[in-house]
């Protein structure tokens, strides 16, 4: 009875680990043929509040160290992605429309690759606040919240994940004209508005 009673009692354990491991972005690193090395994520949702929930995944490489590749996926439709807007904060947009020749990780959805600057992710990992316009053949768009400032979606918490493996591999922190989130943007002062202070 008391072998039983340890037997499930693990089982639980497992299961609580498992459940656990699931809520974690699955970061990949590794190293290319040519010695490079790599940093992926797996494809996460923004916060959703339709079935057309727009998934971000990204990867990286050392050989082109100022780079990634942002995967934009969108499920429940079959009009391939074409491109995207990212919205930080009240004024900063940053328009993604540059086809990258590495294929999308296949899904059960149209997704398609862009390459963007790193810093482009990194704003999407710590911006205090963000949202994407996903846009789709035909003319068609979408658009989610990525952090709400108060939520942050599972998109938000991968690519943070993802851009903490490749500060690891590079071993260097954020870049200086990334905004991590400080006090004065969460009091939702800008750039602008902390330098008329100045």
């Amino acid at each position: 009875m008391k072998f039983w009673l340890v037997g499930a009692l693990g089982a639980l354990v497992l299961a609580g680990c498992a459940s656990k491991q699931a809520l974690v972005p699955q970061v990949q690193q590794g190293k290319a043929q040519d010695g490079s090395k790599t940093v992926s994520v797996a494809p996460e949702k923004t916060l959703c509040s339709r079935p057309q929930c727009p998934v971000l995944a990204a990867s990286w490489t050392s050989a082109k160290d100022g780079q990634a590749v942002l995967t934009i996926g969108l499920p429940y439709q079959q009009a391939a992605v074409t491109g995207a807007d990212f919205h930080f904060g009240s004024q900063e947009i940053v328009r993604v429309r540059s086809r990258s020749q590495t294929a999308a990780l296949a899904q059960d959805f149209p997704a398609t690759a862009f390459d963007v600057p790193l810093r482009t992710v990194e704003r999407i990992a710590y911006g205090p606040s963000s949202w994407v316009r996903v846009y789709t053949e035909g003319g068609a768009s979408v658009d989610e919240t990525i952090n709400s400032g108060e939520e942050g979606s599972r998109a938000f918490t991968a690519m943070h994940y993802f851009m903490g493996a490749v500060q690891a591999a590079t071993g260097k922190g954020p870049s200086d004209d990334v905004n991590a989130g400080g006090l004065m943007d969460r009091l939702g002062m800008g750039r602008d508005d902390k330098d008329k202070q100045r």
